[in-house]
Protein backbone atom coordinates (compact mmCIF):
# COMPACT_ATOMS: atom_id res chain seq x y z
CA UNK A 1 0.00 0.00 0.00
CA UNK A 2 1.12 3.48 -0.72
CA UNK A 3 2.35 5.48 1.72
CA UNK A 4 -0.62 8.80 2.38
CA UNK A 5 1.42 11.76 0.98
CA UNK A 6 0.96 15.04 3.65
CA UNK A 7 -2.24 15.90 1.81
CA UNK A 8 -3.98 13.27 2.32
CA UNK A 9 -2.66 13.08 6.06
CA UNK A 10 -4.50 16.73 6.39
CA UNK A 11 -7.30 15.69 4.57
CA UNK A 12 -8.13 13.20 7.15
CA UNK A 13 -7.54 15.53 9.45
CA UNK A 14 -9.89 18.17 8.17
CA UNK A 15 -12.40 15.55 7.98
CA UNK A 16 -12.55 14.65 11.53
CA UNK A 17 -12.73 18.50 12.36
CA UNK A 18 -15.49 19.30 10.30
CA UNK A 19 -17.42 15.97 10.71
CA UNK A 20 -16.48 14.93 14.07
CA UNK A 21 -15.63 11.47 12.81
CA UNK A 22 -12.82 10.20 11.00
CA UNK A 23 -13.23 9.42 8.03
CA UNK A 24 -13.77 5.87 6.70
CA UNK A 25 -11.87 5.88 3.37
CA UNK A 26 -9.20 8.19 2.64
CA UNK A 27 -7.84 8.44 -1.30
CA UNK A 28 -5.15 10.70 -3.28
CA UNK A 29 -4.39 11.55 -6.66
CA UNK A 30 -1.71 13.07 -8.29
CA UNK A 31 -1.58 15.74 -10.70
CA UNK A 32 0.76 15.16 -13.80
CA UNK A 33 3.57 16.48 -16.35
CA UNK A 34 3.65 15.29 -20.11
CA UNK A 35 7.21 15.13 -21.32
CA UNK A 36 5.78 14.89 -24.92
CA UNK A 37 2.72 14.46 -26.73
CA UNK A 38 0.43 18.06 -26.28
CA UNK A 39 -2.78 17.07 -28.13
CA UNK A 40 -2.27 13.85 -29.65
CA UNK A 41 -5.20 12.22 -26.80
CA UNK A 42 -8.09 13.14 -28.40
CA UNK A 43 -6.24 12.60 -31.61
CA UNK A 44 -5.67 8.97 -31.52
CA UNK A 45 -1.70 9.68 -30.91
CA UNK A 46 1.06 9.25 -28.43
CA UNK A 47 1.71 10.19 -25.45
CA UNK A 48 4.80 10.24 -22.72
CA UNK A 49 2.90 11.28 -19.26
CA UNK A 50 4.39 11.02 -15.62
CA UNK A 51 2.41 11.48 -12.42
CA UNK A 52 4.06 13.84 -10.31
CA UNK A 53 4.01 14.45 -6.08
CA UNK A 54 1.33 16.97 -5.92
CA UNK A 55 -2.37 15.87 -5.29
CA UNK A 56 -6.00 16.48 -4.58
CA UNK A 57 -7.58 14.12 -1.69
CA UNK A 58 -10.94 13.58 -0.82
CA UNK A 59 -12.02 11.38 2.59
CA UNK A 60 -15.23 10.03 2.91
CA UNK A 61 -17.72 8.56 5.94
CA UNK A 62 -20.88 6.84 4.89
CA UNK A 63 -23.86 8.18 6.40
CA UNK A 64 -27.26 5.51 7.81
CA UNK A 65 -29.05 7.99 5.87
CA UNK A 66 -29.48 9.27 1.86
CA UNK A 67 -27.94 12.91 3.03
CA UNK A 68 -24.31 13.65 1.36
CA UNK A 69 -22.57 16.33 2.48
CA UNK A 70 -19.21 17.61 0.87
CA UNK A 71 -16.94 20.42 1.55
CA UNK A 72 -14.28 21.75 -0.46
CA UNK A 73 -11.26 23.14 2.22
CA UNK A 74 -9.64 24.87 -0.49
CA UNK A 75 -11.89 26.49 -2.20
CA UNK A 76 -14.56 27.17 0.20
CA UNK A 77 -18.04 26.13 0.25
CA UNK A 78 -20.24 23.00 1.02
CA UNK A 79 -23.30 21.17 -0.61
CA UNK A 80 -25.29 18.84 0.85
CA UNK A 81 -28.10 17.12 -1.13
CA UNK A 82 -29.63 13.35 -1.26
CA UNK A 83 -28.10 10.52 -3.24
CA UNK A 84 -31.56 10.13 -4.76
CA UNK A 85 -31.61 13.86 -5.19
CA UNK A 86 -28.14 15.03 -5.97
CA UNK A 87 -28.09 19.52 -5.81
CA UNK A 88 -27.60 21.34 -9.08
CA UNK A 89 -23.88 22.21 -9.57
CA UNK A 90 -23.27 26.15 -8.40
CA UNK A 91 -19.34 26.72 -8.52
CA UNK A 92 -17.26 25.62 -10.48
CA UNK A 93 -15.70 23.10 -8.22
CA UNK A 94 -19.35 21.37 -7.66
CA UNK A 95 -19.45 20.73 -11.38
CA UNK A 96 -16.64 18.14 -10.58
CA UNK A 97 -18.15 16.36 -7.53
CA UNK A 98 -22.07 16.55 -8.38
CA UNK A 99 -20.71 15.15 -12.01
CA UNK A 100 -18.56 12.42 -10.44
CA UNK A 101 -21.53 10.81 -8.20
CA UNK A 102 -23.82 11.10 -11.62
CA UNK A 103 -21.52 9.80 -13.71
CA UNK A 104 -20.61 7.03 -11.16
CA UNK A 105 -23.76 6.30 -9.92
CA UNK A 106 -25.22 6.03 -13.09
CA UNK A 107 -23.24 2.70 -13.27
CA UNK A 108 -23.05 1.16 -9.64
CA UNK A 109 -25.69 2.34 -7.03
CA UNK A 110 -24.53 4.36 -4.24
CA UNK A 111 -25.50 2.62 -0.94
CA UNK A 112 -25.96 5.32 1.35
CA UNK A 113 -25.61 8.86 2.06
CA UNK A 114 -22.31 9.98 3.12
CA UNK A 115 -19.93 13.04 4.41
CA UNK A 116 -16.88 14.02 2.51
CA UNK A 117 -14.47 16.73 2.38
CA UNK A 118 -11.32 17.25 -0.47
CA UNK A 119 -8.29 19.46 -0.25
CA UNK A 120 -5.09 19.42 -2.79
CA UNK A 121 -1.87 20.62 -3.92
CA UNK A 122 -2.08 20.50 -7.48
CA UNK A 123 -1.65 24.44 -8.82
CA UNK A 124 -5.02 25.25 -10.21
CA UNK A 125 -5.50 26.63 -13.75
CA UNK A 126 -1.62 25.48 -14.43
CA UNK A 127 -1.60 22.79 -16.97
CA UNK A 128 -0.91 20.02 -14.32
CA UNK A 129 -4.40 18.37 -14.57
CA UNK A 130 -5.96 19.46 -11.27
CA UNK A 131 -9.56 18.88 -12.70
CA UNK A 132 -8.26 14.96 -13.35
CA UNK A 133 -6.77 14.89 -9.85
CA UNK A 134 -9.95 15.69 -8.67
CA UNK A 135 -12.11 13.43 -10.26
CA UNK A 136 -9.55 10.48 -10.39
CA UNK A 137 -9.25 10.91 -6.68
CA UNK A 138 -13.65 10.80 -6.30
CA UNK A 139 -14.03 8.27 -8.41
CA UNK A 140 -11.13 5.91 -6.76
CA UNK A 141 -12.78 6.19 -3.29
CA UNK A 142 -15.93 6.02 -4.66
CA UNK A 143 -14.73 2.32 -6.25
CA UNK A 144 -13.26 1.18 -2.76
CA UNK A 145 -16.25 1.93 -0.65
CA UNK A 146 -19.06 0.48 -3.07
CA UNK A 147 -16.67 -2.41 -3.74
CA UNK A 148 -17.88 -2.54 -7.23
CA UNK A 149 -15.18 -3.90 -10.44
CA UNK A 150 -14.35 -1.49 -12.28
CA UNK A 151 -11.13 -1.38 -14.07
CA UNK A 152 -8.33 1.32 -13.86
CA UNK A 153 -9.20 1.92 -17.98
CA UNK A 154 -13.18 1.96 -16.88
CA UNK A 155 -12.42 4.47 -14.35
CA UNK A 156 -10.36 7.18 -16.01
CA UNK A 157 -13.57 7.03 -18.99
CA UNK A 158 -16.12 7.82 -16.24
CA UNK A 159 -13.59 10.97 -14.75
CA UNK A 160 -13.48 11.60 -18.99
CA UNK A 161 -17.47 11.78 -18.95
CA UNK A 162 -17.41 14.16 -16.06
CA UNK A 163 -15.48 16.79 -18.01
CA UNK A 164 -16.91 15.96 -21.36
CA UNK A 165 -20.58 16.13 -20.02
CA UNK A 166 -20.19 18.68 -16.70
CA UNK A 167 -17.82 21.14 -17.87
CA UNK A 168 -18.10 21.45 -21.27
CA UNK A 169 -14.55 20.14 -22.26
CA UNK A 170 -13.69 17.45 -24.50
CA UNK A 171 -10.73 16.33 -23.52
CA UNK A 172 -8.92 13.04 -24.11
CA UNK A 173 -7.80 10.17 -21.27
CA UNK A 174 -4.10 11.63 -21.40
CA UNK A 175 -4.61 13.23 -17.97
CA UNK A 176 -6.61 10.81 -16.09
CA UNK A 177 -4.36 7.87 -17.78
CA UNK A 178 -1.52 10.07 -16.16
CA UNK A 179 -3.23 10.34 -12.66
CA UNK A 180 -4.50 6.92 -12.02
CA UNK A 181 -2.25 4.31 -13.82
CA UNK A 182 1.06 5.72 -13.11
CA UNK A 183 4.09 4.14 -11.26
CA UNK A 184 6.69 5.55 -9.02
CA UNK A 185 9.68 7.00 -11.06
CA UNK A 186 8.31 5.92 -14.32
CA UNK A 187 6.85 7.76 -17.85
CA UNK A 188 4.15 5.77 -19.60
CA UNK A 189 3.89 5.42 -22.97
CA UNK A 190 0.42 5.92 -23.58
CA UNK A 191 -1.29 5.26 -27.07
CA UNK A 192 -4.63 6.39 -27.82
CA UNK A 193 -5.27 4.66 -30.94
CA UNK A 194 -6.07 1.42 -28.73
CA UNK A 195 -5.32 2.99 -24.75
CA UNK A 196 -2.64 0.74 -24.32
CA UNK A 197 -0.18 1.88 -21.78
CA UNK A 198 3.53 0.61 -21.37
CA UNK A 199 5.89 1.67 -18.61
CA UNK A 200 9.02 3.33 -19.31
CA UNK A 201 12.00 3.26 -17.48
CA UNK A 202 14.02 6.45 -17.15
CA UNK A 203 18.26 6.45 -17.83
CA UNK A 204 18.07 10.49 -17.19
CA UNK A 205 20.36 11.17 -14.38
CA UNK A 206 21.27 14.66 -12.41
CA UNK A 207 18.24 16.40 -14.17
CA UNK A 208 15.52 18.21 -12.75
CA UNK A 209 12.06 18.82 -14.01
CA UNK A 210 11.16 22.50 -13.64
CA UNK A 211 8.12 24.13 -14.24
CA UNK A 212 7.45 27.65 -14.23
CA UNK A 213 3.84 29.12 -14.09
CA UNK A 214 3.55 32.39 -16.21
CA UNK A 215 0.80 33.73 -14.20
CA UNK A 216 -1.80 33.27 -16.96
CA UNK A 217 -4.64 31.21 -15.48
CA UNK A 218 -6.30 29.42 -18.16
CA UNK A 219 -9.80 28.11 -18.28
CA UNK A 220 -10.10 25.01 -21.12
CA UNK A 221 -14.26 25.56 -21.56
CA UNK A 222 -13.79 28.62 -22.16
CA UNK A 223 -10.72 29.07 -24.19
CA UNK A 224 -10.49 28.33 -28.50
CA UNK A 225 -9.29 24.05 -27.07
CA UNK A 226 -12.52 23.19 -28.21
CA UNK A 227 -11.95 25.21 -31.66
CA UNK A 228 -8.88 23.19 -31.54
CA UNK A 229 -10.56 19.22 -31.73
CA UNK A 230 -13.06 20.35 -34.60
CA UNK A 231 -10.26 21.64 -36.42
CA UNK A 232 -8.02 18.34 -36.62
CA UNK A 233 -11.63 16.69 -37.06
CA UNK A 234 -11.87 19.16 -40.22
CA UNK A 235 -8.88 18.73 -41.19
CA UNK A 236 -9.30 14.87 -41.14
CA UNK A 237 -12.17 15.22 -43.87
CA UNK A 238 -9.82 17.28 -45.90
CA UNK A 239 -7.53 14.60 -45.93
CA UNK A 240 -10.36 12.31 -46.10
CA UNK A 241 -11.09 14.34 -49.79
CA UNK A 242 -8.49 13.75 -51.38
CA UNK A 243 -7.55 10.08 -50.11
CA UNK A 244 -10.14 8.26 -49.48
CA UNK A 245 -9.12 5.03 -48.07
CA UNK A 246 -7.58 7.37 -44.80
CA UNK A 247 -9.87 6.60 -41.76
CA UNK A 248 -8.32 7.76 -38.75
CA UNK A 249 -6.01 11.15 -37.88
CA UNK A 250 -2.92 8.36 -37.28
CA UNK A 251 -3.10 7.10 -40.89
CA UNK A 252 -2.29 10.68 -42.67
CA UNK A 253 1.31 11.21 -44.05
CA UNK A 254 3.01 14.42 -43.49
CA UNK A 255 2.87 14.60 -47.17
CA UNK A 256 -1.12 14.88 -46.98
CA UNK A 257 -0.96 17.77 -45.21
CA UNK A 258 1.41 20.11 -46.87
CA UNK A 259 -1.22 22.67 -48.37
CA UNK A 260 -1.73 26.47 -45.93
CA UNK A 261 -5.28 25.28 -44.16
CA UNK A 262 -5.93 25.31 -40.37
CA UNK A 263 -7.08 21.98 -40.46
CA UNK A 264 -3.43 20.90 -42.51
CA UNK A 265 -1.70 22.75 -39.86
CA UNK A 266 -3.45 21.10 -37.25
CA UNK A 267 -2.61 17.47 -38.33
CA UNK A 268 0.53 18.37 -39.04
CA UNK A 269 1.29 19.38 -35.44
CA UNK A 270 -0.06 16.16 -34.67
CA UNK A 271 1.86 13.73 -37.12
CA UNK A 272 5.32 15.33 -36.00
CA UNK A 273 4.40 15.60 -32.57
CA UNK A 274 3.94 11.65 -32.49
CA UNK A 275 7.34 10.89 -33.87
CA UNK A 276 8.93 13.00 -31.37
CA UNK A 277 7.42 11.30 -28.52
CA UNK A 278 8.59 7.99 -30.01
CA UNK A 279 12.13 9.85 -30.33
CA UNK A 280 11.96 10.87 -26.94
CA UNK A 281 11.20 7.20 -25.74
CA UNK A 282 14.60 6.30 -26.71
CA UNK A 283 16.57 9.57 -25.44
CA UNK A 284 14.55 8.70 -22.11
CA UNK A 285 15.76 4.96 -22.08
CA UNK A 286 19.11 6.21 -22.60
CA UNK A 287 19.74 9.06 -20.75
CA UNK A 288 20.41 11.14 -23.28
CA UNK A 289 18.98 14.92 -21.94
CA UNK A 290 20.39 16.67 -24.64
CA UNK A 291 18.43 15.29 -27.28
CA UNK A 292 15.34 15.02 -25.13
CA UNK A 293 15.62 19.05 -24.89
CA UNK A 294 15.79 19.27 -28.41
CA UNK A 295 13.01 17.33 -28.75
CA UNK A 296 10.86 19.30 -26.19
CA UNK A 297 11.57 22.83 -27.39
CA UNK A 298 10.58 21.38 -31.07
CA UNK A 299 7.60 20.45 -29.54
CA UNK A 300 6.61 23.76 -28.18
CA UNK A 301 7.82 25.56 -31.77
CA UNK A 302 4.99 23.53 -33.01
CA UNK A 303 2.63 24.00 -30.40
CA UNK A 304 3.09 27.66 -31.10
CA UNK A 305 3.35 27.59 -35.02
CA UNK A 306 1.12 24.77 -36.14
CA UNK A 307 -1.66 24.34 -33.07
CA UNK A 308 -1.66 27.52 -31.89
CA UNK A 309 -2.29 26.82 -28.42
CA UNK A 310 0.74 29.23 -26.68
CA UNK A 311 0.64 33.02 -25.35
CA UNK A 312 3.11 35.45 -25.53
CA UNK A 313 4.35 34.99 -21.92
CA UNK A 314 4.56 31.27 -22.32
CA UNK A 315 6.85 31.96 -25.49
CA UNK A 316 8.49 34.37 -23.34
CA UNK A 317 9.31 31.99 -20.40
CA UNK A 318 10.66 28.98 -22.74
CA UNK A 319 12.63 31.87 -24.61
CA UNK A 320 14.15 32.91 -21.08
CA UNK A 321 14.93 29.20 -20.26
CA UNK A 322 16.68 28.08 -23.32
CA UNK A 323 18.75 30.66 -23.15
CA UNK A 324 20.35 29.42 -20.10
CA UNK A 325 23.38 27.34 -20.01
CA UNK A 326 21.58 24.69 -17.37
CA UNK A 327 18.49 24.17 -19.98
CA UNK A 328 18.56 21.38 -22.35
CA UNK A 329 14.83 22.12 -23.38
CA UNK A 330 11.64 23.88 -22.58
CA UNK A 331 7.86 23.76 -23.78
CA UNK A 332 4.62 24.89 -22.97
CA UNK A 333 2.19 22.30 -21.13
CA UNK A 334 -0.88 21.17 -20.50
CA UNK A 335 -4.42 22.59 -22.84
CA UNK A 336 -2.13 25.97 -23.36
CA UNK A 337 -3.38 29.45 -24.11
CA UNK A 338 -1.80 30.08 -20.41
CA UNK A 339 -0.21 28.32 -17.91
CA UNK A 340 3.18 26.61 -17.18
CA UNK A 341 5.61 25.58 -19.11
CA UNK A 342 7.87 22.61 -18.50
CA UNK A 343 11.98 22.43 -18.36
CA UNK A 344 15.06 20.10 -18.04
CA UNK A 345 17.55 21.25 -16.60
CA UNK A 346 20.59 20.17 -14.71
CA UNK A 347 19.34 19.31 -11.54
CA UNK A 348 22.65 21.32 -9.34
CA UNK A 349 21.77 24.21 -11.07
CA UNK A 350 18.11 24.31 -11.00
CA UNK A 351 17.58 27.30 -7.83
CA UNK A 352 19.94 29.23 -9.80
CA UNK A 353 17.56 28.84 -12.98
CA UNK A 354 14.21 29.01 -11.63
CA UNK A 355 15.67 32.70 -9.89
CA UNK A 356 17.39 34.14 -13.54
CA UNK A 357 14.24 33.27 -15.43
CA UNK A 358 11.72 34.78 -13.00
CA UNK A 359 13.67 37.53 -12.54
CA UNK A 360 13.88 38.34 -16.13
CA UNK A 361 10.25 37.36 -16.89
CA UNK A 362 9.07 39.94 -14.42
CA UNK A 363 11.12 42.60 -15.98
CA UNK A 364 9.00 42.20 -19.15
CA UNK A 365 5.94 41.32 -17.74
CA UNK A 366 2.87 42.31 -14.93
CA UNK A 367 1.89 38.70 -14.78
CA UNK A 368 2.86 36.87 -11.39
CA UNK A 369 4.98 33.53 -11.84
CA UNK A 370 5.82 30.92 -9.98
CA UNK A 371 8.06 28.04 -10.13
CA UNK A 372 7.74 24.42 -8.87
CA UNK A 373 9.99 21.30 -8.76
CA UNK A 374 8.76 17.46 -9.26
CA UNK A 375 9.58 14.19 -8.87
CA UNK A 376 8.06 11.21 -10.35
CA UNK A 377 5.25 9.25 -8.28
CA UNK A 378 2.77 6.35 -8.39
CA UNK A 379 -0.92 6.89 -9.30
CA UNK A 380 -3.82 7.35 -7.37
CA UNK A 381 -4.58 5.14 -4.20
CA UNK A 382 -6.58 4.91 -1.20
CA UNK A 383 -6.34 3.49 2.57
CA UNK A 384 -9.60 2.53 4.60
Amino acid sequence: MAEQPAVARLCAAEFAAHMGAQPQWVSWAPGRINLIGGHTDYNGGLALPAAINRWVSVALRPRTDQKIRVRSLDLGGEITGFIDALPEPGSSWTHFVVGGLRVFGAEHALPCGFDAVFSGDVPDGAGLSSSAALTIAWMTVLRAWTGVNVDDLTLTRYAQRVEHDFLGVKCGLLDQIGSLMARPKQLMLVDFRDVSVKPVDSGLRDVSWVVLHSGVRRELAGSPYLDRVQQCQDGLHEVQSLYPDILTIREVELSMVQGPSVGFRRLRHVITENARVMEAVSAVKSGDASRLGELISAAHVSLRDDYEVSCPQLDLLVQLAQAQPECFGARMVGGGFGGCTLNLVCADAAPSFIDSVLLNYRSHVSDVPRAFTFHLVGGASVTR
